[in-house]
Parts: structure tokens; sequence; C-alpha cells
């Protein structure tokens, strides 16, 4: 089943459609490369600034001006290689665009806090500190995991569950 929401988009690249099932619909990911390449959408073919991350499960996100400049300021720096390694919260943001109001991805104009090893919340399954993972933080992972299976999991125990859910 195909979501005509997210079709004739550029489906290569990080899109708002994949902040949906996201705590707050953000995520925080770490920078592993900013490189220009060439971009096909809409059957147009474009060279555009693609940031990559260090977490492979998620597409690059096309860098437009304004995520560019908020990247610039929030580590004060526009050399892409003093960028590798640093993180970013991403965000929608509805804005108005070609007569119209869109959902856009904004990078934060927040450095993202890295919690302290001894402050990870605890999963209530196994007791181990839930570690950051699929792009979110430790924090957004309890979250997320609260609201769909109604107690803050690791990734590990919400895996066993959600499998164990599907064969039964």
């Amino acid at each position: 089943m195909a979501n005509i929401m997210r079709m004739g988009q550029a489906p290569g690249y990080l899109g708002s459609w994949d902040l949906e099932d996201c705590p707050n619909r953000e995520i925080t990911l770490t920078i592993d490369s900013i490189v220009d390449e060439e971009v096909v959408a809409a059957g147009q073919k474009e060279i555009c600034t693609v940031c990559h991350w260090t977490d492979k499960a998620y597409k690059g996100m096309i860098l437009n001006i304004t995520n560019k400049k908020q990247l610039a300021k929030l580590y004060k720096t526009v050399d892409s290689e003093k960028l590798k390694g640093k993180a970013v919260t991403i965000g929608i943001e509805k804005v108005r665009a070609f007569g119209d109001v869109y959902d856009a991805l904004r990078i934060r104009p927040k450095v993202p806090v890295q919690p302290k090893q001894g402050s990870l919340p605890k999963c209530e399954s196994c007791g181990k500190a839930i570690p950051a993972a699929s792009g979110m933080t430790p924090e957004q992972v309890a979250a997320y995991t609260k609201k769909k299976y109604g107690k803050c999991l690791c990734g590990e125990c919400a895996t066993a569950l959600n499998n164990k859910g599907a064969q039964g």
C-alpha cells in the first residue's frame, strides 16, 4: 500500500513523513558527512547539499538555505568537516510556500544535550539503561516505547515484545 502523501516526492531523502512516528515529531541524529550530490525530484536533476547521518537507518537530508544557516549558527562554522560528528535535532514546522502551507524539516536552534551515562532511563522489562536507538535519544526511545507499549523499553525488549505480538 502506498501513502499518496509521500508519492512524487524525493523518496531517497529524509522528509517530514519520516518523522510522523517519532516522539514530538522530532529526531536527533549525528552528522556523518555533508556533500553536494545530484538529486532527482519530479523528473528534474539538481545539485543539492545533502547531510548524511552516522545512523544509516535514516536517509540523507537535503539541506535548504534555512537549515544550512541554522547549522552554521548552531556550531559557529560553515566548514562541513568541522560539522562531522555533531548532533542536531530535526523537527517539523509548517511553512508557507508556493501559495500553500507545507510541512518542512527544520534543524532546531539548540544543540542537543547528550545525557550523562548514569542518567539514562531504565528499561521496565530488563532493568538495563535504555541506549539511543534509531536516531532517537534514550529519553525519546523511552517516551516512544511508553506510548506504544505502555512501558519504557530498550530496543531489544521492544523488538521482543513486538515479535511476540506478531506471532500470537
